[in-house]
Formats: structure tokens, sequence, C-alpha cells
């Protein structure tokens, strides 16, 4: 079912990250900072474009010892339709694999070896008018459960397998819903910056067909004019799920999407964390990563002969001095509009509906 007529003015934008990984089964696979170099390209290339459209993240404490290096990430321009956001989401990836020839691109939730600091997330967030922000965050919430099923790569926690979502489940970033939805670290949120809607649970989906799934549903939900039945203790009931998989509750929930928005409950039963571990244990961790850049590189599984040595140190930090210290105002006033930028206007509260 193409996305619905527009009945209100609706915008999405995307955010996504992924790990890039290098060396070998011996030697094992680490995040490194010579992606930055990476990154400087597309900065320097489009100051304007990619100081805010791209980013990357550090692992935290006695981890980032031995690897300083989380996820990287690339954002879309505001989009006004589902269609136009995958395809402006596939031209960035496009342009981030050129920048990046080397390393394995890996859009996975969690690695095995990841801590509650070393993830990698999709962010989709929904702009609407300030009068219809309680009505939409309440008509995703009700299906949230449904679409971050559907998102599910991250199957481990710390070396062993665990649940579909385990960075749900472990994220620092993430939690259950609570009453003030301007609070950042929660599964669902409005913005401070961007005064946006901000799906922040949803793992890496490197597959365009489960993206334009996920990115039709929720523009069909911006636009539903009725509020529809949610809760807070409902959803954070559901969100138990994440680490055994979707229940009765949550087929429900998806045939209920589909008549709404033509989302498949298919997408559900066959998921990225259930082909990842299906592959890593017949055909072991470097075909899989392996797999996975060349799946997002491309929009196909299967290894594209990508490079990825172990870069020399000294790229790391030409990159960083090249990325990230250039960066660094910008950062700064960044992160205080996303944790401290005041709500203009009345208070912000989004009922619930019985």
């Amino acid at each position: 079912m193409p996305a619905a007529a527009a009945r209100f003015p609706v915008t999405l934008g995307l955010e996504e990250e992924i790990f890039v990984l290098y060396g070998d089964e011996v030697q094992g696979f680490r995040a490194s900072t010579a992606s930055f170099s990476g990154l400087a390209r597309l900065l320097w290339r489009d100051w304007r474009g990619n100081v805010g459209g791209t980013a990357s993240n550090f692992r935290r404490g006695p981890a980032a010892r031995r690897e300083l290096m989380s996820s990287v990430e690339i954002s879309t321009p505001v989009q006004a339709h589902p269609g136009t956001l995958l395809a402006s989401a596939l031209s960035r990836r496009a342009e981030l694999a050129r920048a990046l020839p080397g390393g394995l691109m890996v859009p996975l939730g969690l690695l095995p070896g990841s801590d509650d600091y070393h993830t990698a997330g999709l962010h989709v967030h929904v702009g609407v008018p300030r009068e219809r922000l309680a009505a939409v965050y309440g008509n995703i919430a009700r299906f949230l459960p449904v679409l971050t099923h559907a998102s599910a790569s991250s199957p481990w926690w710390q070396g062993a397998e665990a649940g579909p979502l385990s960075r749900p489940v472990h994220s620092f970033a993430l939690g259950p819903l609570t009453a003030d939805p301007l609070a950042r670290f929660q599964d669902l949120i409005v913005t401070r910056r961007l005064g946006t809607i901000e799906l922040r649970v949803l793992d890496p989906i490197w597959e365009p067909d489960r993206l334009h799934a996920v990115l039709n549903a929720v523009y069909a939900l911006a636009q539903l004019p009725q509020r529809l039945p949610w809760s807070r203790a409902r959803y954070n009931a559901l969100r138990g799920t994440y680490a055994s998989g979707p229940n009765a509750d949550i087929r429900a929930l998806a045939h209920e999407l589909q008549g709404i928005s033509g989302f498949d409950p298919a997408w559900l039963e066959h998921t990225v964390s259930a082909r990842v571990l299906e592959s890593w244990q017949q055909a072991g961790e470097a075909y899989t990563l392996a797999s996975l850049d060349g799946a997002y590189r491309t929009g196909h599984w299967g290894p594209v002969g990508t490079p990825h040595a172990r870069p020399a140190r000294w790229r790391g930090a030409a990159g960083f001095a090249a990325y990230y210290v250039p960066k660094l105002p910008y950062m700064a006033k960044k992160v205080r509009a996303e944790h401290h930028a005041a709500w203009e206007g009345e208070a912000l509260v989004i009922d619930e509906v019985e």
C-alpha cells in the first residue's frame, strides 16, 4: 500500500548509525578512529550539509582503552514523504561508502562484544504542527513495539545470544516511556532542539524494502486524524518482548497497523537478527560481517570485497584533526540545545487515551 495521502503537514528525517570495522578473525574486528578520514572527506566536500549531517560516537570506560571508536552516523535532509526520505537515505549511504572505501560497514544494533555504550541505532524524526504533537506521539507510541520488532538487528549481549533486540534492552540512551516526553533517554521523545517527535529505539535497518515499510507506517500514523488508544504502561509492558520476540499482542498490533498503512506483519517474523545469527553459525564471523558490509553498500546481502585491514595509527590521528576538531564548536552548541534548550510556549503535556 502506498503512503497515505497528505491530510496534515508532516516532515520526516532520518539519522542512521553503523559500525565501521577493521581487522580479521585472528586479530579481531574493531572500530577505528581511522573512520574519521572518511567523515572528514564528507565534511570538507560539503561543510554546510555535513557539519550537522554526520556524527561519531566514542566508547566509554575501560573498553575505550582498547577500542576508542564506536559508531558513525549520517543523517538526511528534511523530507516531506517516506519515498523521498528512503531515496535520500540510500543516497547518503552511497556518499558514506564512497568516502570510506575501506572498512566493513556493519548495520547492527550491537556487536557480540558490545556494552551499553557501544551501540548503533536508527532515529526517525517526525515534524508536525504543535497542536498535532499529542495525537501523533500517542499514535506512534501505540505501534512502536511493532516497528521496533521489525527493525531487530541486535541479537547478542556481551558475547552471548540474548534475544532479537538486545540494544533497546541494554543501551544507556534508551528506556521506558516517562510522563516527560522531553526527557532524552527514552524510546520515544519530543526533541528540545527541533521540536520533532523522535523514534529513538529502532535498530539499524539495511534492507531498503524493510526501511520503506517502517517509514510508510510512521507517515501513515502521523496523518491519522483521530487519536488512537495508548498508554505508557501498555507500551512499557510490551517493551518486555524486546528480549524474547513478538508475542500475540504484538502480532495483533501488527495486523492493526497493516490496515492503517499496509505494513506487512511478516517483517516481524523474518528479522535481520535471525538472519545474522544463522549466517554467523553457518558461515562464520568474517563472512557475516562482509555480507553486512555488502548489504549496506549495495542493498543486497553478500560480500563485495571491501578491504578491511587494520589501518595505521597515524590515520586515526589525522582524521581526528581533520574532522572532529573543526566540529567541536558545532557539537558543543548541539549538545546544549538537545539537553538544556527551554521549551517555548505552554508546557508540553501528552495525555494518554483510554
